[in-house]
């Protein structure tokens, strides 16, 4: 027992003596500046590369560090090039949209700015009024709207993620292998109808992110496709 407590002793005086050390070191930070010669005589042990100086062990952390951030910086600017990209192609459909003097050329900058400049696979437009002069390729019928209301826009009116195959083949029919979608509703209460852009890549519409331009689409496309349909109309 003696010798057990002798031991507990020992441990505790070499952490409190280690604690007083760290203290000390970190109340003068100069320390080593001040005994060049401490410094020289310390050595690390290393799981690699054996025992090497503390020096060198500083250096290679702050190596590390670099790299940690240069990988960092790199990310953030590539990631603000796509945002910058995305943003002028959303900004070119805008002011083809606000030229568009019929509805057909309202589908045509839509295409456009989806399909040929952003790369995306699919694009449909899709209208519950079936009283419309449109083609029936942008009819929707009022219970396939309501059956999608009632899975995907539970809080907000733009949805983008995964679908079901029923899903698929009620927006696509047999078309294009879509993976991920942008459900976005047309008109202040939905009830104009849907826009829907499809892709190839399952990770390209994610729920996590940001959909603040497919809401200002959502917007513009709200206050310009009522009155280029009417116009439609009155042809």
């Amino acid at each position: 027992m003696k010798k057990d407590n002798l031991l507990a002793e020992d441990i505790a005086v070499a952490q409190l003596d280690a604690e007083l050390v760290v203290d000390y070191l970190e109340s003068n930070p100069k320390f080593f500046e001040q005994h060049p010669r401490v410094l020289q005589r310390l050595n690390l042990k290393h799981e690699q590369h054996g025992s090497v100086s503390l020096i060198e062990r500083q250096q290679r952390v702050l190596r590390d560090k670099v790299a940690s951030l240069e990988d960092e910086i790199t990310t953030l600017m590539s990631r603000a090039q796509h945002n910058e990209r995305l943003f002028r192609q959303y900004s070119e459909m805008y002011q083809a949209l606000l030229q568009a003097k019929s509805f057909t050329a309202a589908t045509v900058a839509l295409e456009q700015g989806f399909c040929e400049r952003m790369g995306l696979s699919a694009l449909k437009l899709k209208f519950l009024d079936n009283t419309l002069p449109i083609a029936e390729e942008f009819q929707f019928h009022a219970d396939t709207h309501k059956q999608l209301l009632s899975r995907r826009f539970n809080e907000n009116s733009v949805y983008l993620g995964r679908i079901t195959k029923e899903e698929h083949k009620l927006l696509f029919a047999d078309e294009a292998n879509i993976q991920s979608v942008a459900l976005v509703q047309l008109g202040e209460q939905g009830d104009l109808g849907l826009l829907v852009v499809g892709s190839q890549d399952p990770l390209h519409f994610d729920p996590a992110m940001d959909f603040l331009l497919l809401s200002q689409l959502q917007s513009l496309l709200g206050f310009l496709l009522p009155a280029l349909l009417k116009a439609q109309g009155e042809k």
